[in-house]
């Protein structure tokens, strides 16, 4: 089962990446490509920290969201491969900056990411223990 949700989820994610990329297209600096990979780090901090305290959701089906849908619809790839065309332009600023905001982008939204996931999770226990 757990493949089935990898892959079903993956193939989700490569169609929200495609659809994405083309709606938010990016000229001189890929925009879309730094939008995608922090939107996806804030969502998989989500996943791994408030998902896996549902109860009615499986591990395996947290892992195919994780895996699959998260893991397609972000991409080391591009970011690679945008960053090395930007260098080979010469376009040496933009590429560092490109970078650091990838890098920095990414930390801080899965940061955010893991930190409402614990103010849901507090939330959440909160309602249950009836406080």
């Amino acid at each position: 089962m757990y493949y089935l949700y990898v892959a079903l989820f993956g193939a989700l994610g490569a169609a929200a990446r495609y659809w994405t990329s083309s709606v938010l297209s990016a000229d001189t600096f890929p925009f879309n490509t730094l939008l995608i990979n922090t939107v996806g780090c804030f969502f998989l901090a989500v996943t791994v920290k408030y998902l896996t305290t549902l109860p009615k959701l499986s591990k395996n089906l947290v892992t195919g969201i994780g895996t699959g849908f998260i893991g397609s619809f972000t991409t080391f790839s591009t970011f690679s491969a945008e960053v090395a065309q930007m260098f080979l332009r010469g376009d040496y600023f933009p590429a560092v900056c490109y970078v650091f905001a990838s890098i920095f982008g990414g930390f801080l939204s899965a940061q955010l990411g893991f930190y409402l996931s614990g103010r849901m999770i507090r939330r959440k226990e909160l309602r249950e223990n009836g406080d």
